[in-house]
Order: C-alpha cells, then structure tokens, then sequence
C-alpha cells in the first residue's frame, strides 16, 4: 500500500469498518415497498439498516392512528415525554404515539442519543437523576427497547475480543462523566485500573458501581 496522509489512513479504515458492519450500502431510493415506521426525534440519527429498511415519517404524519406504523423510533424526547409515558400520560403527540403504540403492541426502540440528562451525570443532583432513570426503566419495563451506541465504532467495538474495550490505566473525572453516559447498571472495567477521587465521585452520584475483570 502507497504512503498514505493521516487523513487517508482514517478514510481508509473507516470504509474498511464500514464494510466488515455492512454499513456501506446507500440508502435505496426507492423505498416504496418497505414498511413504515414513526421517527420521534430526527432520523439522521438511526443507523444506516434502519433507514435502509423502512420508509421513515415524522411525528408530523402520527394523526391518532398508531396502526400504519410497523415499527416506532426514538431518536429525540424531552424529560416531560419520558415521564408522562412513564406514568401514561398522552400530553402530546409523542407521548400520545407512544402510549398507543404500547397499548397496539408496536414494537419501540428508544436510542440513548435521546436521553439528554446523561450527559449530566455525576454533576448535579443525584436524586433527580435517579428519578429520569428510574422512568427510563419504567419504559423498558413496558417493552421500549432500550438501544445503546448507534455510531460506527460502537457498532465495531462490539465485534472485538472480549475485554477489548475495557477502560484501563487511569480513569479522570472526563473519562468518568463519558462512562456514565453509555447506558446503566454496572461499568466493567481492567483489573488494577486507578479510579481517581473524583471519578469516584462522578460513579456515586450516577448511582453507577464499577467491576474489574
């Protein structure tokens, strides 16, 4: 292979990632004949199978009618909508199309690009982070799928060896508020990896425990 410039050698790995995932097909133009799914949010944000499979509509095309839809996404919702599906509560039209989707047995997918308030953890009160938590599980607990790391490297990360991403060496603060974001429950890490003080405080207040492996 010909010397190539950093931004070559980047280009050049990411279509080879891109290709090992099958993520490098286009998009059809024709999608006519694939079934149709609600996007609450916006669905840049999908992965590239799922926009590849199913003609994509807006909230905007939702009128009450749950049942033109196969399939429901959530790339994008306020902390008002996840509670009031949580606690059943049709203030809007998102929560509405949920909330039917539920009760007509569509099948959800809520991506964690729509749960802003991980983006705060560790920072503020830990409480009322636990409580938009607590109605994220609430959701799945009905059936809401609950997607994690829809980006190209996510998707390549889960195709390593086991334990080829675990966080090692030092974990920072920084490091710590990125860790909390990725999901919930339990954060695996490499045994003899230093937790800083204030990474440990950053694990408290998200209510996160950690595991060396």
């Amino acid at each position: 292979m010909a010397d190539l410039t950093k931004e070559q050698m980047v280009e050049f790995i990411t279509r080879e990632v891109m290709k090992m995932l099958g993520m490098d097909e286009e998009e059809p133009e024709d999608k006519s004949c694939c079934p149709d799914a609600l996007v609450i949010g916006e669905a840049d944000k999908l992965p590239p199978a799922v926009r590849r499979q199913y003609q994509l509509k807006s909230l905007d095309t939702y009128k009450g009618d749950i049942t033109p839809y196969e399939k429901i996404f959530i790339t994008g919702i306020t902390r008002m909508e996840l509670a009031d599906i949580a606690l059943g509560r049709d203030s809007d039209a998102a929560a509405c199309a949920v909330i039917e989707g539920l009760l007509h047995g569509t099948e959800i997918f809520l991506y964690d690009v729509a749960l802003t308030h991980r983006k705060h953890a560790g920072r503020g009160s830990r409480a009322f982070y636990q409580l938009l938590e607590g109605y994220v599980r609430t959701l799945q607990s009905y059936g809401i799928k609950l997607v994690q790391g829809t980006t190209v490297i996510d998707k390549y990360e889960k195709h390593a060896a086991p334990g080829a991403d675990l966080p090692s060496g030092v974990i920072t603060e920084a490091l710590a508020r990125k860790l909390v974001e990725t999901g919930e429950g339990d954060i695996a890490v490499r045994k003899g990896t230093v937790i800083t003080p204030s990474a440990k405080d950053i694990f408290l207040h998200a209510g996160r425990n950690l595991v060396f492996v």
